[in-house]
């Protein structure tokens, strides 16, 4: 019985050293269930419907869904909280049909009427002016089914009404002007909130009840870290597991081997605007002699080690539906520049105020190569670099002489419109208002534009926009970059053009 006591201690024991990985003393590793992220900015708001600010609608994307989602890679739309729909013949009413499986994260079924609420109060606000502006109606057809009926055909429904998100009715109007400062209960993405400072830091949680299925990482926690180089330091130490590096640094850590790394280019345009109710630069020669001093080669190279793609429209062809590739195009001509600059009446040098950027990232260098090119043909301009929330309101409030900044695109030259029409609200950042420019010609082309179906008739309309609006010499784009993604070895992700998908993200066994 000894004998048998101790052989049978040898297995149990062997057993158990197999099962720790094989060696005495080492515990069995268990899957992680979190996520460590960072932010470059603050939260300006948690209301969907409220916010087109870069930073929010990447933490917005994993909270809240729209009846569809537009694939970043493949252009198509996928089933999100509609399961399927069906479009008129003359093309003004959609209907669509909601998951039966659809709930909020307050464990409400989606119903109809919450699509209806949803579509009318984000017509309303800041995201609906651009992508609910030609909805004439919405009305509950049953619980589970909806029909958005159109004041004209548009092109772009499909793209836009992927980007108005469904909420609770319910939690909505139970926090009342509150919505948005506070945690809700009322998207129905793969995650919910559970902590929230948005100056500092918030918390998510897996929605359990998610009609996919719960996400595989459980727990996501992101922090606000500003500055870039603090933030690569902060994930090269194991406090992050996923990064967008500065460039300077991407080559290095996929070169280390100790990380996953990507580099993948990005449905984004980087550009200055230059405004023209700004003296000096109310003058037309000498905002078109702005367009031809930059050097976008060398800002490229300055930014993005060269890996970025020279824009010469500010949506980027082939991957935006209806966006030029051929058209009016400023070309780096230093001389044609000075010569400008000197027909402008200014022959002895001009001072056109301070470049705005954002602080500690690549912006910043953008300013600084645009400031030398300025210098070499007689404009001096000084850099002022500010934070980023603080960047965004002076530049949408046109409270700027030059600034410098970007946005990704949707998929559809479509998204140019908040920053060109006069039905935009909060978009602009040159407001073609006033006896300056032919405001109403932009309108009219992009009206028109928008309800074009005819493919090659669309990309005309807005090819005539895009060079009225390029000789006004505000609009100034400089490339369209690559996204440098860094993550941990063992994490499984995807990356997309623009925002990522944490619910397809998991860890490795």
């Amino acid at each position: 019985m000894r004998f048998f006591s101790r052989v049978s201690g040898c297995i149990v024991l062997a057993l158990c050293v197999l099962l720790a990985g094989g060696a005495p003393g080492k515990a069995l590793a268990a899957k992680r269930n979190d996520l460590k992220l960072a932010n470059l900015a603050a939260l300006t708001t948690v209301d969907p419907h409220a916010t087109r600010n870069l930073h929010d609608v990447l933490i917005m994307k994993q909270l809240y869904e729209g009846l569809y989602w537009q694939n970043e890679r493949t252009g198509a739309f996928e089933p999100r909280v509609a399961e399927s729909y069906t479009r008129s013949d003359d093309n003004l009413s959609y209907t669509f049909k909601i998951r039966p499986n659809a709930k909020f994260h307050n464990g409400d079924p989606v119903k109809a009427s919450d699509v209806v609420f949803s579509l009318t109060r984000a017509k309303g606000m800041v995201l609906g002016s651009l992508y609910g502006r030609d909805i004439e109606k919405s009305e509950v057809v049953d619980d589970k089914t909806v029909k958005v009926t159109l004041k004209k055909p548009s092109a772009a429904f499909m793209t836009n009404i992927s980007n108005l998100y469904i909420l609770s009715e319910k939690e909505v109007k139970e926090q009342g002007a509150a919505f948005g400062t506070k945690i809700n209960r009322a998207g129905t993405g793969p995650y919910f909130l559970t902590y929230l400072d948005r100056a500092v830091k918030w918390d998510f949680e897996a929605f359990a009840d998610y009609y996919r299925g719960p996400a595989p990482i459980k727990y996501v926690h992101y922090t606000v870290i500003p500055d870039s180089s603090a933030g690569i330091i902060t994930f090269e130490s194991g406090e992050l597991d996923y990064y967008m590096a500065p460039i300077a640094d991407f080559q290095a850590l996929k070169d280390s081997g100790k990380y996953n790394a990507e580099l993948v280019p990005a449905n984004h345009i980087s550009y200055f605007m230059v405004n023209p109710l700004r003296k000096p630069l109310d003058n037309d020669k000498l905002r078109e002699a702005i367009a031809y001093a930059i050097d976008k080669e060398a800002m490229n190279i300055a930014c993005f080690d060269g890996n970025a793609e020279i824009a010469k429209f500010m949506e980027k062809p082939g991957i935006n539906t209806g966006a030029p590739a051929e058209g009016v195009y400023f070309e780096y001509d230093p001389e044609r520049a000075r010569k400008l600059v000197i027909e402008a009446g200014y022959e002895k040098g001009v001072n056109v105020g301070k470049i705005l950027t954002i602080a500690g990232n690549y912006y910043e260098k953008m300013a600084q190569v645009m400031q030398a090119n300025l210098a070499e043909v007689g404009i001096t301009a000084e850099v002022m670099p500010l934070e980023t929330s603080a960047t965004l309101l002076r530049s949408r409030t046109q409270d700027f002489d030059i600034t410098c900044n970007g946005h990704y695109s949707t998929g559809d030259f479509e998204n140019l419109r908040r920053f060109i029409h006069t039905d935009s609200k909060g978009g602009h950042y040159v407001k073609f208002e006033g006896d300056k420019f032919d405001y109403k010609k932009f309108d009219d082309l992009l009206d028109r534009g928008g309800a074009e179906l005819d493919p090659e008739k669309r990309a005309a309309l807005y090819r005539e926009v895009n060079d009225l609006v390029m000789k006004t010499y505000t609009f100034l784009p400089m490339f369209h970059r690559s996204n440098p993604h860094v993550w941990a070895k063992n994490l499984k992700a995807t990356m997309y053009p623009n925002n990522p998908q944490l619910y397809e993200w998991s860890w490795a066994e």
